[in-house]
């Protein structure tokens, strides 16, 4: 994307024509909600650190360390409470999360 076409889409990206344009919402970093996704059978708790109207960017740390993201389907993501997740970011707002503490 050149920086005019970046300045005319007001920093969008660019609609392909016919193609239905939604935009991406995020919470500030480290106050991201976390969820658990429906995978294959399986269970994964996550923060969701971007959506649309049909999918969820999560991101997550692997059994290895590593950090991990990947867009899946709205439907397969449910919020949870940090307190419920298998894990949680050691960058977080505390006093976001437990306003009351």
């Amino acid at each position: 994307m050149t920086a005019s076409s970046y300045a005319k889409n007001r920093g969008e990206p660019r609609t392909p024509a016919g193609a239905r344009h939604t935009r991406t919402a995020r919470e500030p970093y480290c106050r991201e909600p976390y969820v658990r996704v429906q995978l294959d059978g399986g269970t994964l708790d996550a923060k969701a650190i971007s959506w649309d109207q049909t999918s969820v960017q999560v991101k997550w740390i692997d059994a290895q360390g590593s950090s991990r993201t990947a867009w899946v389907p709205a439907a397969k993501v449910r919020r949870i409470h940090r307190d419920e997740s298998s894990w949680r970011d050691p960058y977080d707002d505390y006093a976001f999360y437990y306003p009351d503490r």
